[in-house]
């Protein structure tokens, strides 16, 4: 008699079954519709799961009762009462086949990658990242369902829905969407979108289905398009991400599979994601499926009754890629010089937004930056910027604009640039290629224990900028680096790294576009936060900003009338008597006290307003 088992691979959008041998070949295959039991019931997972197997077997030319045994891999399926209630439902249909319940994740992991050991990315009507390590450790994100679930079909083809009826009611910018979501559903007017909507016989494979006209539109350039697909596909890395972290495989052990119809039949959508993990993990290896879920879960009951299979090979995505993420040519901005205008300045707009949300990912590591720089600061240290090229300008921007803002002296925060100061208008590029002279600049400051270097450069491995981080890093100070890339050298000579990792450019190595984007919003967290900490800020008015012509005069009066609820008047009295110290007028107003013992409240408070208040 023929030895088989049989494995179910059941979702939103349909089921698939197939009958595997113990060699490893698939004898039959059959589908059917949707057997998720939150979408269909548990009713509806049976019946779904009796179409499928029952076709496969026939195909085969088996009966089910004879497998040896069965895996129903069921989305959705993964706490005890519902593994429970699937298995009873099996147990009543086939009382003499020994069950396996298992999360159609698992299933698609050993189908991809022949074995329960890597990550599978998921993205179809749903999604899930799920990963295993070699001690059976599980870790997942996502698979929460499709009304919270991101990078899935639903979740594109409702934000395709939303761009639409935003366009039509003027509230964005225009999309091809309209005439083509239109087109797809057969339908004459927007409005009847709304209508199609909130049809109560709509689906959730409905929605879904309108992915693959989002994804095509954004190929072709769209700008609205773009903006979802970005988001979307940025939202499943973040997930790969999470799992890896969580299961703290090491970068060059990290094997990514893909699954599910969004990344195994859309090339375009599968390159972007692509891209986006590989942004965030480097060195990750994704990777086609060599087989489907269905034949994972078949696998997965070989295991089961304990019997070795003949291992698989999955397919490699963009072999021999480096890791080098800001050099790569970006998906997205393919064939940059036949797009509009329009499209080029909204591709850089979408490109610069998810710069804002590399950042986002990083701002544990500014805040702790922050605490550091802070803390020296307060003891008379200084934050000293280096970098070269754009990055050294970003600096310099940053370090100019703090005595102004803050009235801090010139020499507490510093910006230093590969070439001097000339550098700043012409742009010198071999400068930064010296280590040495990245030292010399930090010896010429006379850095020390106290100080902070914040070495800023995008690639993570500009000489100059190691250069100078070494050398403070043997002088005893505080560094920090700010760069796009990882792995990176500063990182390794850092003391501290911040690393939004922005990935490709929209003109290839053009690192002055979202890696300076993102660089300059950091320096802004880290001057303005430390300024905050050190007590130039009172609630969020800038209490010691420099009056040096009369917008800034006017801008003194004005703190201190939102500050004490004075009239400008009386602003400019208390003002002239505390000889233009915001701080001053501030704290004698509102402890109703006089000039000088506001001074003195100031200086037993370091300069805090808020604590000075409290002082007696």
């Amino acid at each position: 008699m023929l030895d088989f088992v049989i494995g179910v691979d059941g979702g939103m959008s349909r089921t698939t079954a197939v009958v595997l041998d113990s060699q490893g070949n698939v004898l039959g295959r059959g589908s059917a519709g949707p057997s998720n039991p939150f979408v269909v019931g548990w009713e509806g997972t049976l019946q779904a799961i009796r179409q499928a197997v029952g076709e496969a077997a026939g195909t085969a030319q088996v009966e089910p009762y004879q497998a040896r045994a069965m895996t129903w891999a069921i989305g959705g399926v993964e706490r005890p009462p519902e593994r429970e209630r699937a298995t009873d439902l099996a147990a009543q249909w086939l009382p003499q086949v020994p069950v396996r319940v298992e999360n159609d994740a698992l299933a698609a992991l050993v189908g991809g990658l022949g074995e329960p050991r890597g990550v599978v990315l998921i993205a179809g009507t749903g999604m899930i990242a799920y990963g295993m390590d070699e001690q059976g450790r599980m870790v997942r994100a996502g698979g929460r369902g499709y009304r919270v679930d991101r990078g899935n079909g639903y979740a594109l083809g409702l934000a395709g829905v939303r761009a639409v009826l935003l366009d039509y009611d003027g509230m964005d910018v225009p999309t091809s969407l309209s005439a083509r979501v239109l087109a797809f559903l057969g339908l004459d007017e927007v409005d009847d979108l709304v209508t199609w909507l909130y049809d109560p016989q709509r689906s959730v494979a409905d929605v879904a289905a309108l992915a693959p006209v989002i994804i095509a539109a954004a190929e072709e350039g769209d700008v609205v398009a773009i903006d979802i697909v970005a988001r979307e596909a940025d939202a499943l890395a973040e997930s790969v991400r999470s799992v890896v972290r969580r299961l703290d495989l090491g970068a060059e052990e990290a094997p990514v599979v893909f699954g599910g119809s969004l990344l195994t039949e859309n090339a375009f959508y599968r390159s972007v994601v692509d891209q986006a993990i590989r942004t965030r993990l480097p060195w990750a290896r994704t990777y086609l499926p060599a087989e489907d879920a269905a034949v994972g879960a078949a696998r997965l009951a070989w295991q089961w009754v304990g019997r070795s299979l003949p291992p698989v090979q999955p397919r490699p995505l963009f072999a021999g890629r480096g890791p080098w993420a800001s050099e790569e040519r970006n998906v997205l901005s393919r064939y940059l010089d036949r797009r509009s205008t329009f499209q080029v300045v909204g591709l850089m707009h979408v490109e610069d937004r998810r710069a804002v949300r590399a950042v986002r990912a990083v701002l544990a590591d500014v805040a702790r930056a922050v605490d550091a720089i802070a803390e020296r600061m307060a003891r008379g240290g200084r934050l000293i910027y280096v970098g070269a090229g754009t990055s050294g300008r970003l600096g310099v921007l940053d370090a100019s604009e703090c005595p102004p803002t803050f009235g801090i002296e010139p020499d507490r925060v510093v910006g230093v640039i590969a070439g001097g100061d000339a550098a700043l208008r012409q742009a010198i590029e071999g400068a930064e290629d010296s280590a040495e002279d990245g030292a010399q600049a930090v010896a010429d400051l006379g850095v020390g224990e106290l100080d902070t270097v914040v070495g800023i450069t995008a690639s993570g491995r500009t000489p100059y900028v190691v250069g100078a981080l070494q050398e403070a890093r043997r002088r005893g100070a505080l560094t920090v680096g700010v760069v796009c890339n990882l792995p990176a050298v500063v990182a390794d000579v850092a003391h501290m790294t911040i690393a939004p990792q922005v990935g490709p450019e929209v003109l290839t190595g053009s690192t002055r576009l979202k890696a300076g984007t993102a660089q300059k919003l950091v320096l802004n967290m880290l001057s303005t936060a430390t300024m905050v900490r050190l007590g130039k800020v009172y609630d969020n008015l800038m209490v010691d900003v420099q009056q040096d012509n009369e917008k800034l005069r006017a801008r003194a009066r004005r703190i201190v009338m939102e500050a004490t609820g004075v009239g400008e008047k009386e602003a400019a009295d208390i003002l002239s008597r505390s000889d233009g110290d915001v701080k001053v007028a501030i704290v004698s107003v509102l402890a109703g006290c006089s000039v000088e013992e506001a001074r003195r409240r100031l200086d037993r408070a370091n300069g805090h307003v808020r604590q000075a208040l409290k002082v007696e």
